[in-house]
């Protein structure tokens, strides 16, 4: 399978599970909708690395590039990193006298609800989050939950717009 097959297979898997049109999506990453078609459907026959990146990154995805193996065997000794459900809390409360938890915010991605304390924290992050980092907060409740990708992403839109959320992406 070359690269642009397993990039065309990611997008439209990412896009259908956040529940992105082809077009929103085409908006979201400045490309045409027929890009977004072509590259989907596998059937583009050349795609510049800057397009590739603008595509993916508008839906919480990255390239990566493995020189060697060896270099990336030097994190295992790393101290294990925050969670992303911890994370995305913690951006969420930088503004906030009192923060919201890790466990709040996967409560309210789970429910759908998002009780009045943590309401201003959910908006801020919705609309300021990285979406790699959202995306890793769905892949995070996915594994640790076994709920679907797509229910996880509908919950989110569901509070976006309960929100008011302005970014594109929840449209």
């Amino acid at each position: 399978m070359s690269t642009l097959d397993e990039i065309g297979k990611a997008v439209r898997v990412r896009r259908t599970e956040m529940g992105l049109t082809q077009d929103l999506l085409a908006r979201l990453s400045g490309l045409s909708r027929s890009t977004v078609n072509t590259v989907e459907n596998r059937s583009i026959a050349n795609l510049s690395i800057a397009k590739a990146v603008a595509l993916l990154e508008s839906i919480g995805l990255s390239m990566n590039v493995n020189v060697n193996a060896a270099r990336s065997s030097s994190r295992k000794n790393a101290p294990p990193s925050r969670s992303a459900m911890e994370r995305a809390a913690a951006t969420a409360s930088i503004s906030y006298g009192q923060a919201m938890t890790a466990k709040q915010l996967q409560v309210a991605f789970l429910t759908g609800e998002a009780p009045p304390r943590i309401r201003p924290h959910l908006q801020v992050m919705l609309d300021e989050a990285p979406v790699s980092l959202l995306a890793k907060v769905v892949d995070e409740i996915h594994a640790e939950k076994s709920i679907s990708r797509a229910q996880v992403w509908s919950q989110m839109r569901k509070l976006a717009h309960e929100l008011q959320c302005y970014r594109l992406l929840w449209q």
